[in-house]
């Protein structure tokens, strides 16, 4: 699933070079950064046929996701969060720098997000490792695993219809990135909308503090037969992704956010 070509770049290379990178730091160390086209692929960058989803591709866009989750999580949530930045009021985490995060809605407002990671990476944040572990998935499908996280839908009608375009593009991108499974947590009341995309209830469920109750869904992402009993909408995207592949032609990089975070 991961472009293991990614590693060994920096943010002083300029992405072409096929050699490992040589460029070292002020104590003489090599300097890394691997970039989201690296990480994920141009395809997966690529804007989706809804022309409000598109992939952050930039600082402005990401500190503009992390504003909506300290709304919703922080201010309306009471949730508390080790990165959480209140002066700023932002939220974004250390795991953003290697997620693909979604962005939903016009241009400079966003109504809402979802983040992205693939399993290889999922593993050193605490809490997506927590939901691998949660999740009943065996250990040795977790690398191939698309975990979605930190999904955030505004509290206004515009916002809502957006959330199937949402799912539907992350589907889309899981698959360009290779991904078999994907997995989220969910509360009790939202289950039922991910179970009509083909979701699956996984593993126990569990209380967390000033969250409430949480339970893992998984998705086989090429499940012909669960996609169809579900009559889930990303059966039509599974259609066009085998007979046409990657949709996506965007050729961008996020070279800088490990600066930000």
């Amino acid at each position: 699933m991961r472009h293991a070509e990614a590693w060994g770049r920096c943010r002083f290379c300029d992405g072409t070079d096929t050699e490992p990178c040589t460029c070292r730091d002020a104590e003489g160390d090599a300097v890394r950064l691997v970039t989201l086209s690296q990480l994920w692929g141009n395809a997966a960058l690529g804007r989706s046929p809804n022309l409000a989803i598109r992939a952050a591709i930039n600082s402005r866009e990401l500190h503009a996701i992390g504003r909506l989750r300290y709304r919703l999580f922080v201010e309306r949530g009471r949730e508390s969060f080790v990165h959480a930045s209140h002066g700023d009021g932002w939220l974004l985490e250390p795991i953003d720098t290697a997620s693909l995060n979604l962005w939903a809605g016009p241009e400079r407002r966003c109504l809402a997000a979802a983040r992205l990671t693939q399993g290889a990476d999922a593993v050193t944040d605490p809490r997506l490792a927590a939901m691998l572990r949660r999740s009943a998935l065996p250990e040795a499908e977790h690398p191939h695993c698309l975990v979605l996280s930190r999904l955030a839908i505004r509290h206004q009608a515009s916002a809502r219809p957006l959330a199937q375009a949402l799912a539907r593009h992350a589907y889309r991108v899981g698959l360009e990135a290779g991904a078999d499974t994907a997995l989220l947590t969910s509360r009790p009341a939202d289950i039922v909308f991910f179970t009509r995309l083909g979701f699956r209830p996984s593993g126990a469920a569990w209380t967390e503090p000033g969250v409430g109750e949480l339970r893992c869904l998984t998705l086989a992402m090429r499940d012909r037969a669960t996609l169809r009993a579900a009559n889930s909408p990303l059966l039509a995207e599974l259609d066009a992704f085998e007979a046409n592949g990657p949709s996506g032609t965007a050729k961008v990089s996020i070279l800088d956010l490990g600066d930000d975070l």
